[in-house]
């Protein structure tokens, strides 16, 4: 055993579906054993990666925020929330999608999109050889001729400022809300408003209204 953590990325489909795992997570813990995962990483339904195919992008479970929401309030109940770790990941671009997730429940979030995108990927969808075409920037490919006009210093800048901006961001939205750190960040300083127009500011009747629909 490496003694490192190990974990699972799943889609949540249904509350139903997902309070099966929690419980079995609490009958491991309660059972003494150490055979569940260190953390979830819960991938939302809106996201997916450019070469994933079209019929399941977008269309397959939950948004991370419903997700997450489901996911957090469950391992609340069976009393294990402590002892797993929650990753969020799906459409994380700017510092508000990040802290909406904190907020939530996330521990951590996932961010692949936004830096594929900073590095220059145009998401043609066509990456590493898929569909037997290769990235047309060079970024994902092995193609040694398409790799060659990668330009990796120019790149590597532009990665840094993005995280630079994300990080410098999150400070920002935290500051205004009169929040220090992220551990001080809980759903009592986020607001929801529905597909109405109706704003909620009680964030748990917010998504039972959502978990309802």
């Amino acid at each position: 055993m490496s003694d490192k953590p190990v974990g699972v990325k799943i889609v949540v489909s249904s509350e139903e579906g997902f309070d099966e795992y929690a419980q079995l997570i609490k009958k491991r813990v309660e059972a003494g054993s150490s055979a569940y995962p260190d953390f979830l990483t819960i991938d939302g339904g809106d996201g997916g990666s450019g070469a994933a195919p079209l019929e399941m992008m977008m269309t397959v479970g939950m948004t991370i925020s419903k997700a997450l929401y489901v996911v957090d309030k469950a391992l609340k109940d069976v009393g294990v929330r402590e002892k797993v770790k929650v990753i969020a990941s799906e459409k994380v671009l700017t510092p508000d999608d990040a802290i909406v997730l904190f907020g939530i429940g996330a521990d951590f979030v996932a961010i692949a999109r936004a830096f594929m995108m900073s590095a220059g990927c145009i998401r043609a969808r066509e990456c590493s050889g898929a569909h037997g075409r290769h990235c047309p920037v060079g970024l994902a490919t092995q193609d040694k001729k398409k790799r060659a006009s990668f330009l990796v210093d120019k790149k590597a800048r532009n990665i840094a400022s993005y995280h630079e901006q994300l990080i410098h961001g999150i400070q920002g939205l935290l500051a205004i809300m009169g929040v220090n750190s992220l551990e001080k960040l809980s759903k009592k300083n986020l607001i929801f408003k529905d597909k109405a127009g109706k704003t909620y500011q009680d964030v748990d009747a917010y998504f039972e209204a959502m978990l309802s629909e």
